[in-house]
């Protein structure tokens, strides 16, 4: 027995003796411009978002401020994007409005003089959304090994696609109503919109073209705060190319990568812009032309049963506890606006 535990004392000084440590030298490439950019057939404000990728230093992506943004047509019409906050550019729909078979590229300058462009890309017609609708339901997720339940709605649609070939891609974007704190004395509600930014939803018609498509799965939204009154959800179904396309359901595939061995491996995800005055340089996103079908569908709280209707934070379980600063003016609340939408 001795002789055993004398043997593996030996083997564990010898591998100690053997690691030295790793000396891993981080090399910065700087970072990378991210762009999100959309062009639709709708006359509202057009949004391009731009910022950059954080280097292992920083840790923080920033926003690219100060950028010139423009859309050219292929007449050579140019249409000069506004910063409306920091690395948020957006459009004027008096000025412009997206035309259906035409086609657009984007061009950005920025600060520190580079300038880059993307591919001419064509809005083409889109399908028609039938209907939009939800049902109360139950879904499980595991926390902590265990399942357990949650309550919300999931919303589903009917749509009709064109009888050509079609790539789409179905959009949500809901708004709800809430009141505000006692404190306000500026405003009795505020609105706040949520989006499917990366709540990803593909559809390719090479099996069922010029069908309707019926009980297509949108999104699930949990009971909460966001029934706490009426709420508005759009489903929007959005033409695209085959690039397009591509560049989504590679987005799709890595956000929902679980890391097991049977996941597909990263892949590397191209964008139809580049860096004129730096070919080499990579860039993130996609400048995406579409024709929009929507339609919307008004959810009461009654149909999943109302929460508490108090914004959290103002009310105090203490009197030295802190009150949050939206107490006082609900539009300070996160994502929220003091203006009651046009659809409302």
């Amino acid at each position: 027995m001795l002789k055993k535990l004398i043997i593996v004392a030996l083997i564990f000084t010898f591998f100690s003796a053997c690691i030295d440590p790793l000396e891993v030298e981080i090399k910065n490439d700087g970072t990378s411009l991210v762009v999100y950019a959309e062009v639709t057939d709708q006359v509202e404000k057009y949004t391009v978002e731009l910022s950059r990728t954080s280097n292992y230093e920083s840790g923080q992506p920033e926003k690219e401020t100060n950028a010139v943004v423009q859309i050219i047509d292929s007449n050579g019409k140019e249409y000069l994007f506004v910063e409306e906050k920091p690395g948020v550019y957006r459009s004027c729909p008096a000025e412009f409005v997206g035309v259906i078979n035409e086609s657009y590229k984007l061009r950005i300058s920025t600060q520190d003089e580079k300038v880059y462009e993307s591919a001419f890309e064509k809005i083409i017609p889109t399908g028609e959304v039938e209907s939009v609708y939800f049902n109360k339901e139950e879904v499980f997720e595991l926390v902590d090994g265990r399942s357990r339940p949650i309550t919300g709605l999931k919303f589903y649609c009917d749509f009709k696609d064109t009888p050509d070939q079609d790539f789409l891609k179905i959009d949500w974007e809901g708004t709800f109503q809430f009141k505000s704190a006692p404190q306000d004395s500026l405003h009795e509600y505020c609105w706040i919109t949520e989006s499917s930014k990366l709540d990803i939803n593909l559809y390719e018609d090479s099996f069922t073209n010029n069908t309707l498509k019926e009980r297509f799965e949108i999104t699930f939204l949990e009971k909460g705060f966001r029934f706490v009154d009426d709420y508005s959800f759009q489903v929007q179904l959005k033409s695209m190319n085959l690039g397009a396309y591509n560049f989504w359901r590679l987005i799709e595939q890595q956000v929902n990568n679980d890391g097991s061995i049977f996941s597909a491996l990263p892949a590397q995800i191209n964008s139809n812009i580049k860096c004129i005055s730096d070919p080499g340089e990579n860039v993130l996103g996609y400048f995406m032309t579409s024709a929009v079908s929507s339609q919307r569908v008004r959810v009461s709280p009654y149909d999943i049963g109302s929460p508490s209707s108090v914004i959290s934070g103002c009310r105090p379980f203490r009197p030295s506890d802190p009150i949050q600063d939206y107490c006082y003016d609900c539009s300070l609340y996160p994502n929220s606006v003091a203006e009651e939408p046009s659809y409302w």
